[in-house]
């Protein structure tokens, strides 16, 4: 079940501004419930544990993350603006609200050991996504020899690399880039005309049709 109610989401979010600002170590729920504007008994009673409202917190991200880069998706078919979609909504903006903590790595080994099961689920679902996102393609990946599921695949785990491996946001945004130009490489019709199936147009602005 992914979707959560007004009363949900409002604290998930007061979760995540308790956790940036004193780590997930430090959290507890009477902070919570305070930033939530809600009392101990109400929090209890819509989550029963911290490892409850930790797993709320991470399908709130991903919801939100899934509803960016499904909104983006629908504004453009090029593949890449949707590839810079997907890499800014996955790896560049967690990035940037894990270093808005002091704690960051506190952080990630905390979500890692409570929430094992919303993480996989949220994997699950930027997978396919980008398995979505690469269809039109599927002729020319399948002629490198690889297949669509399996790039997705690569495309979500380098993701998370350059979330978690980054040094600062100017390499994150590198590495992000040579990602979307090594996908680029392998999903565009020709060598020479670069041309985008999906949207029609070379990259470089020439239609071509």
């Amino acid at each position: 079940m992914t979707s959560m109610d007004p009363r949900e989401t409002k604290i998930a979010e007061a979760a995540i501004r308790i956790i940036l600002r004193y780590g997930m170590a430090r959290m507890t729920m009477n902070d919570v419930a305070q930033e939530a504007g809600v009392s101990r008994q109400t929090l209890y009673a819509i989550f029963a544990s911290k490892e409850d409202l930790l797993r709320a917190t991470i399908r709130f991200l991903v919801n939100r993350t899934v509803a960016d880069i499904t909104a983006d998706f629908a504004r453009t078919t090029n593949l890449e603006e949707r590839l810079d979609a997907v890499t800014q909504h996955i790896a560049v903006r967690s990035f940037e609200l894990l270093r808005a903590s002091p704690d960051a790595d506190d952080i990630v080994s905390g979500f890692n050991s409570a929430c094992k099961e919303e993480l996989e689920d949220g994997t699950a679902r930027y997978r396919e996504l980008i398995e979505q996102m690469l269809l039109p393609f599927s002729s020319n990946i399948e002629s490198y020899g690889m297949t669509v599921q399996e790039v997705a695949d690569f495309i979500q785990k380098s993701t998370l690399t350059i979330k978690h491996e980054g040094k600062d946001i100017a390499h994150v945004k590198a590495l992000a880039n040579t990602l979307k130009a090594m996908v680029l490489s392998v999903t565009i019709e020709s060598a020479n005309g670069i041309k985008n199936p999906v949207a029609g147009e070379s990259l470089n602005g020439i239609s071509a049709k």
